[in-house]
């Protein structure tokens, strides 16, 4: 009788202990993995599998592995509300994504209703955390700051010459477009042209002619990369040497992709330059491993998932209220370095840095501005 309790309790603790090794913790990941942003959504998708790759390998958060769960939400409307759902189905505690503001905009409600924590390692419109929602955070600069910074270097080189900007109409490109004519208008500069253009189609060759008849020569633009790189060729085509500038869209993989050597001296706004760092050199290294090349885009969503970890070891839980007010009052080593949140969640100290477009990479404009068209 004593050897079976024995064997009984054995039973127990070997099971018991089985279970605690196979508990995982659900997470989300949610980009563009289909249309025309695809590019940049599989690049942070390598990212976050890296990133979770490398927690659950020093034995995940709270002793428990995580697993990873990805839907893909095409950079849409609709679809990042189905692309929520499954999450909240899926039971996932941490999100990371979306790429595009107004994606994220729509999926941080559903989040929030199901007490998830998001991080948007890309989402730059200003809305995303004045909204007050307790459980978003982002890990990059605001549309409200790159726009006035680019209205700023607008009237500092070419405030005699006739510069146009144009959005796409989403939530992101025409917030940025927004904000940059207003900055611009403090300088005393005035557009000779404002306007809308069509994302997604395949020929801009009508707006080329608008912009060549308007005798523009810059052209600041509020849109994605995809849609950039393909106005851009097809002025370059037509002989056009028109100066391209815009935000962090124009960073994006698919701009290289139209563009290609059309490219060459486009000036936007991105992250910082972390290529180089102690921090970031060898998951970087490991993103060209695995097909990414040499930018360094990525690297923010990687960071979500190493600010989430530590927050929820601090807080030795994964409720979203608790991670949330020990994102909000800690400071956390990450691939970008230490980063810290404010209230709003939005990232303490976050700068925005000018990029060039140079021989199918981006570096810090100093160090590329020769290419510059103009």
């Amino acid at each position: 009788m004593h050897r079976r309790l024995l064997l009984l309790l054995a039973l127990i603790v070997a099971m018991t202990g089985s279970a605690r090794t196979e508990a995982e913790i659900q997470i989300g990941f949610a980009n563009p993995l289909s249309g025309p942003y695809a590019l940049s959504g599989h690049r942070n998708q390598v990212a976050v599998e890296t990133a979770v790759y490398d927690l659950n390998r020093r034995g995940g958060v709270l002793d428990e592995q995580v697993q990873l769960v990805t839907v893909d939400d095409a950079c849409g409307l609709e679809q990042a509300l189905v692309a929520a759902r499954e999450l909240v189905a899926a039971g996932a505690r941490f999100v990371v994504g979306h790429l595009c503001s107004h994606s994220s905009l729509l999926a941080a409600g559903v989040y929030d209703t199901a007490d998830i924590l998001m991080i948007s390692p890309d989402s730059t419109h200003p809305r995303l955390t004045e909204e007050g929602r307790g459980n978003v955070f982002r890990l990059i600069g605001r549309d409200d700051w790159q726009g006035q910074m680019a209205a700023d270097l607008l009237a500092e080189r070419w405030a005699e010459k006739k510069i146009a900007i144009l959005h796409d109409g989403t939530t992101y490109g025409e917030g940025l477009a927004v904000e940059a004519r207003e900055r611009l208008r403090q300088h005393g500069v005035i557009e000779a042209l404002y306007d809308a253009y069509v994302p997604g189609v395949k020929d801009y060759s009508a707006l080329i002619d608008r912009l060549q008849n308007a005798g523009i020569e810059i052209l600041y633009l509020g849109g994605y990369g995809r849609e950039a790189g393909l106005i851009l060729r097809t002025a370059r085509e037509r002989g056009d040497r028109l100066q391209l500038v815009g935000g962090d869209g124009l960073g994006m993989d698919g701009f290289w992709a139209e563009a290609g050597a059309a490219g060459d001296g486009t000036i936007f706004t991105a992250r910082p330059e972390v290529r180089g760092t102690a921090e970031a050199a060898d998951v970087l290294t490991r993103f060209q491993r695995r097909g990414l090349g040499s930018r360094q885009g990525g690297i923010g969503a990687y960071a979500a998932i190493q600010a989430w970890a530590q927050a929820v070891e601090r807080a030795g839980t994964v409720k979203m209220a608790a991670v949330a007010a020990m994102l909000r009052r800690g400071r956390f080593e990450t691939v970008l370095g230490p980063v810290a949140f404010d209230s709003k969640g939005d990232l303490r100290d976050p700068g925005w840095q000018w990029k060039v477009w140079t021989n199918a990479d981006h570096v810090p404009l100093s160090r590329g501005e020769r290419k510059s068209a103009l």
